[in-house]
């Protein structure tokens, strides 16, 4: 997988986890969590999780 395709996979899985986590908003929490679990499988299929939590390490 190109690096940039990579790149962009690990931002948007962390746009996600960060609003799920940030939001006060019940609805839009859910709907948040339910896109970063749906990212997590993607990570997961592609086997890449390991690289995106060294990822978000270096961040």
């Amino acid at each position: 997988m190109e690096k940039k395709a990579k790149q962009k996979l690990f931002e948007l899985a962390d746009y996600y986890e960060g609003r799920a986590l940030a939001s006060t908003d019940e609805s839009l929490g859910n709907y948040c969590q339910g896109r970063c679990d749906a990212m997590s499988n993607v990570l997961l299929a592609l086997d890449i999780e390991t690289e995106y939590i060294d990822w978000q390490i270096k961040q």
